[in-house]
């Protein structure tokens, strides 16, 4: 199964964006792709995945989760400004490369359409809306969650996984808590 529905892969998404508008332009085509059916697939394959979660935590993890991708789904789908400010091209094909990695070393029973929607979210999130890939008040271990102070967002891991390829955390418009 091909992980993108309409886009003809990250290519395209390198070519053709050269401002926010035409980011945005990009993740509502693709979005636009995705049916109920599709959405009913990502949710169960969420539910599956977190199963093995200790019961407090799953239960405030999936809600983050599923706001992080299906929140999202719908305010891409409905957000027709983008903003003021501008795209840091930069990196934003920085983040593409990761994205790129991402799909290539990616499973076939990682299903592909759920990491392509989280990049997409955060994609979305990062260089659209200016706000963390990972929702105010996600939590992770310790206690700690995403926090926003004044118009300012907090992370407690930033800090440890910047240099993490697997994270986001290099692209995140959050800074690290100080815990």
């Amino acid at each position: 199964m091909a992980p993108f529905k309409k886009l003809e892969g990250i290519q395209e998404m390198h070519e053709c964006v050269c401002d926010r508008e035409t980011l945005l332009s990009i993740l509502k085509k693709e979005f636009a792709a995705y049916s109920i059916f599709d959405l009913m697939k990502i949710h169960a394959y969420m539910e599956h995945e977190c199963k093995y979660l200790p019961p407090n935590y799953k239960k405030i993890y999936k809600e983050k989760l599923s706001e992080q991708i299906f929140c999202n789904f719908k305010n891409i789908i409905s957000n027709i400004k983008p903003g003021d400010h501008e795209l840091d091209i930069n990196q934003y094909q920085d983040f593409l490369k990761n994205f790129q990695d991402k799909i290539n070393s990616a499973a076939e029973d990682d299903h592909p359409q759920m990491t392509v929607l989280y990049y997409l979210c955060a994609i979305y999130n990062i260089f659209i809306t200016k706000t963390p890939p990972h929702p105010e008040g996600t939590p992770f271990p310790g206690g700690f969650f995403v926090e926003k102070v004044g118009g300012d967002y907090y992370c407690p891991v930033k800090d440890k996984q910047e240099d993490n390829n697997e994270a986001l955390c290099r692209f995140c418009v959050a800074k690290q808590t100080d815990i």
